[in-house]
């Protein structure tokens, strides 16, 4: 009995280390990815003016008069401009590692992709959003919202969102 309490306990501990492992490889790959050129053009920028875009189109429904220009997203008061670790891509990008180094279903998995990007994208809109008018109305706290505040948020969002959709694993969840 307590050889196979220590074998499993063992395998456990190896299907941690491997899941570890698989998510580090492949977080890597994301993060020198985002510094080849061509992604950056085609990938990063885009998806970072799209941030800007969607903002501006939130904030616009409340009558902000908010406009971009690239990615500087600005009022005829205030400008801000969303820069590469503002976009939530580096929390999308742990999300993904996330869910393609789990043992799941491809199919689990793209779907686990597609919804929590979206869910990361929204947050993150709403930190844009909260950080604009935070740095027009009260910008000496700003950086340390910025900072303290919502970045560590988008990150344990990444995470959270990662842990409830292991824990769902949906109807077609068999590992392939």
């Amino acid at each position: 009995m307590r050889a196979r309490k220590s074998k499993s306990k063992k395998n456990t501990i190896r299907a941690l280390v491997h899941l570890y492992l698989r998510f580090g490889a492949v977080l890597l790959v994301f993060i020198v990815a985002f510094y080849i050129k061509p992604v950056r053009e085609y990938v990063v920028s885009p998806f970072t003016t799209a941030v800007a875009w969607c903002s501006s189109m939130l904030m616009n429904l409340f009558g902000a008069g908010a406009r971009i220009s690239g990615t500087m997203l600005s009022t005829s008061s205030y400008s801000i401009n969303i820069v590469d670790g503002c976009n939530g891509i580096y929390a999308t990008a742990i999300l993904t590692s996330g869910i393609i180094a789990y043992p799941s279903s491809w199919r689990h998995k793209l779907v686990g992709i597609a919804l929590g990007v979206a869910a990361i994208f929204l947050l993150n809109l709403g930190r844009v959003i909260s950080l604009f008018y935070l740095g027009q109305s009260y910008p000496d706290i700003f950086n340390e919202v910025h900072v303290y505040v919502w970045q560590p948020l988008i990150i344990v969002w990444a995470i959270f969102v990662w842990d409830f959709w292991s824990r769902h694993p949906g109807p077609a969840a068999a590992v392939e």
